[in-house]
């Protein structure tokens, strides 16, 4: 009986031992999995912490003026050729060339140019063009010179419907830093992004019969220093100045908030900087916003007799602003060409105050689709840029590393019938090393 009750109680008491481990196991594995998830939570935390500095407008990488180019690859422009970029890296960019397209087709990647002496003369094409991608960055190298012009009308890119209008032009958002010089020439626009506009170093030279620097959602520039001479000096939904020196002289608007986009409030806010902004006669103001004006610092000076025209509400918070010599202590609305809030016009023009030889891509228009499209000369023969098969003698830059997204037939360098051959880095036609 005695080896019978021990025979039954014995194999009882291993179940309920096996019982309890197999609890405890299974706690311990979802806590295992809870203190995973935790960390990995945490670690992404830290990493977008990381990538800001100064809040929501600068990150990390907009402020590295020298990045590292250990890995980068060297392009020489080729006149003629359209050099296609379709994955993410750094790309070094030195020579010169006339009618050269650096094409930038890269969804979702992080794309980072450095001009190196490179010195590029197109007659209908941007010099740079970012097509797709998540963000650019132009870089000038130290102690480089770089020259970018278009000398011609500037030609629709009928494969993907847009209306490029400035020597760079990026649909995505566009940094601009480092520490050499950028000279910029252009029948349009300079430098435009139809996303953000992000500066943080660099010197920067700039003429153009429509404005020199513009963007939709907004601009934001914390350093670096501008000679621009232009219709209108710069234009963006949102305009914010921290940092940096500006000569600006300017036909139309010196800077200009207009509602090119629903993304941030219309607005000028400038909280440091030196600024000289020089105006024409006529119907001209020296910072036009459609919406508020704010100043909270910086040194400016503005030579015009109409220096402020604001919709909504003008303050002058901090710093030394000078008109035509004399310092003031508010901000007196002129009222220039703006039409108000009703009817508002994006770049403050009423009807019949448009300027002799604007065009729809200088008119202040805040339809992107009528911006970025639009009817094509057929008689100029020019071929569109960004084209999905570059064609033959066209080179496509990009590295395939592991872990990289699937590339297409067009990213990989893969040809068709209309092309034969579209060499990729490290392959030519002929079997050279680009």
């Amino acid at each position: 009986m005695k080896n019978k009750f021990f025979r039954v109680l014995f194999p009882a008491a291993i179940l309920g031992l096996s019982i309890m481990l197999t609890a405890y196991a299974a706690n311990s594995s979802n806590a295992s999995e809870t203190t995973t998830a935790s960390e990995s939570t945490v670690d992404s935390e830290a990493s977008e912490a990381a990538d800001t500095t100064d809040g929501e407008w600068y990150s990390d990488r907009d402020m590295e003026q020298s990045p590292d180019t250990s890995d980068a690859q060297t392009i020489e422009v080729t006149d003629g050729q359209t050099l296609s970029i379709t994955e993410e890296g750094t790309y070094i960019l030195q020579g010169t060339a006339s009618d050269c397209t650096v094409l930038v087709n890269a969804p979702e990647a992080k794309v980072q140019l450095i001009l190196d002496n490179v010195t590029v003369t197109n007659t209908s094409s941007p010099v740079i063009y970012v097509l797709d991608a998540d963000k650019c960055f132009v870089t000038t190298a130290e102690g480089s010179e770089n020259a970018l012009t278009v000398s011609g009308t500037f030609t629709e890119d009928t494969e993907n419907d847009v209306k490029t209008d400035a020597v760079i032009f990026a649909k995505s958002d566009l940094t601009l830093n480092g520490t050499g010089t950028l000279t910029i020439s252009s029948t349009d626009n300079g430098i435009t992004s139809k996303d953000e506009l992000t500066v943080t170093g660099g010197t920067y030279n700039i003429t153009a019969s429509g404005k020199g620097l513009e963007s939709n959602d907004s601009t934001a520039i914390c350093d670096g220093t501008f000679t621009i001479d232009a219709k209108e000096g710069m234009e963006s939904t949102y305009v914010r100045i921290d940092g940096g020196t500006f000569e600006i002289s300017a036909s139309d608007d010196g800077i200009n908030a207009a509602a090119n986009s629903d993304k941030n409030n219309v607005q000028v806010e400038i909280n440091g900087g030196t600024l000289s902004i020089k105006m024409g006669a006529g119907d001209t103001d020296g910072i036009d916003s459609n919406g508020d004006l704010t100043i909270n610092g910086g040194n400016i000076s503005i030579e015009c007799n109409s220096p402020f025209d604001y919709d909504g509400t003008g303050a002058l918070n901090g710093g030394t602003v000078a008109v035509n010599g004399e310092e003031v202590t508010e901000l007196t609305n002129q009222f220039g060409g703006g039409m108000g809030k009703e009817g508002m016009i994006p770049d403050g023009h009423g009807p019949g105050n448009q300027h002799p030889g604007d065009t729809d891509a200088n008119s202040g228009s805040t339809d992107e689709t009528d911006a970025e499209s639009g009817s094509t000369d057929e008689s100029t023969g020019k071929t569109d840029v960004g084209a999905s098969n570059p064609g033959a003698g066209n080179q496509v830059f990009g590295r395939k590393e592991p872990g990289n997204r699937q590339k297409s037939d067009q990213d990989s360098g893969s040809t068709d019938a209309d092309s034969e051959s579209t060499p990729t880095v490290g392959e030519s036609a002929g079997g050279q090393g680009i």
